[in-house]
């Protein structure tokens, strides 16, 4: 397992007083099935957009992309409007 760092976006921030959290995973998708666990978030059914120390994420293959000890992953909501 690897110690990583979770950038969580601003709806989790207000619910946790935080902006981030560090956290013990595998891969992307074991992370973030962590998160949901732990702070009752749904992030595999959201709009959520993943960055990997600064690469976005193919929501297709988080479970084959493995973390590394000191890695950084960034949650996003979309920006909309009109």
């Amino acid at each position: 397992m690897s110690q990583i760092t979770v950038k969580v976006p601003v709806n989790l921030k207000r619910k946790i007083g935080k902006d981030n959290v560090s956290i013990d995973a595998e891969n992307v998708k074991d992370a973030l099935e962590k998160l949901e666990s732990k702070f009752s978030e749904k992030f595999s059914e959201g709009f959520y957009i993943f960055f990997l120390n600064g690469c976005i994420l193919d929501k297709k293959k988080l479970n084959q992309i493995k973390l590394s000890s000191g890695d950084t992953l960034h949650i996003f909501l979309p920006v909309g409007g009109g």
